[in-house]
């Protein structure tokens, strides 16, 4: 036990405490990169999905198909280290945020899909008949409440990227997994970094996911007060 003591307070003093909170800021910083990508993404791959836009809406249930099946660590790969064959050459950190938002994207779709699915299709209806497009329907009178309903899932489909961020290590990105590597390198202490590092990880996810909690809770509370308005 003296010498599982003497491990962590190795690890947590001098410079180590510094480069584990540079990769943690690396970590959330391309995480929250890549939930843009992914929502940008994600939102069109929905829309062009369920209102099955001629030519785009089998391209877009062909990406869904296509990245679901591929390991993110394989797409991390093909990313960094195959589109230099094509003539683009990322670094670490725009490839990392490229194929993490590109990955997540399937899975935001179906989160963004299934907000859609939610909302009555009459309302688009309501918003011709006030004079709107079918776009502009679907763009100020769908898509807010669609969101409404997605934004919880949207969360915890960022602690994943949290989480999956740990792959970027494999193209060079020195966030908090490859900095806990690195000081396992230097110091041999491989139980103890490895603890550190989960229990970081846990309290970031577990903070995320109480704060999606209670979002989801209050947009519950706004949504039975609306219900009591109509009523």
């Amino acid at each position: 036990m003296a010498d599982l003591a003497e491990g962590f307070r190795t690890i947590l003093s001098g410079d180590y405490p510094r480069l584990l909170l540079s990769g943690l800021g690396l970590t959330l910083a391309v995480s929250l990169c890549a939930l843009g990508v992914s929502v940008v993404l994600g939102t069109l791959l929905g829309i062009v999905r369920v209102f099955r836009v001629p030519g785009l809406g089998p391209l877009g249930n062909a990406y869904v198909e296509v990245v679901r099946g591929i390991p993110l660590i394989v797409l991390l790969s093909v990313v960094y280290y195959g589109l230099p064959a094509l003539g683009l050459t990322l670094d670490g950190f725009p490839a990392a945020v490229l194929a993490l938002g590109l990955y997540s994207a399937a899975y935001t779709s179906e989160i963004v899909r299934g907000g859609l699915n939610s909302v009555p299709m009459g309302q688009i209806e309501a918003g011709r008949s006030l004079g709107l497009s079918r776009a502009q329907a679907v763009r100020f009178v769908v898509l807010p409440q669609a969101w409404r309903v997605a934004l919880p899932a949207l969360g915890n489909e960022f602690v994943s990227l949290i989480l999956g961020s740990s792959l970027a290590s494999a193209v060079t990105l020195q966030e908090l997994f490859a900095q806990g590597k690195y000081i396992t390198g230097v110091t041999y202490r491989q139980f103890e970094v490895y603890a550190v590092l989960a229990l970081v990880y846990f309290l970031l996810t577990f903070t995320l996911t109480r704060l999606v909690r209670a979002l989801e809770r209050r947009l519950g509370r706004g949504q039975m007060g609306v219900e009591r308005r109509v009523i």
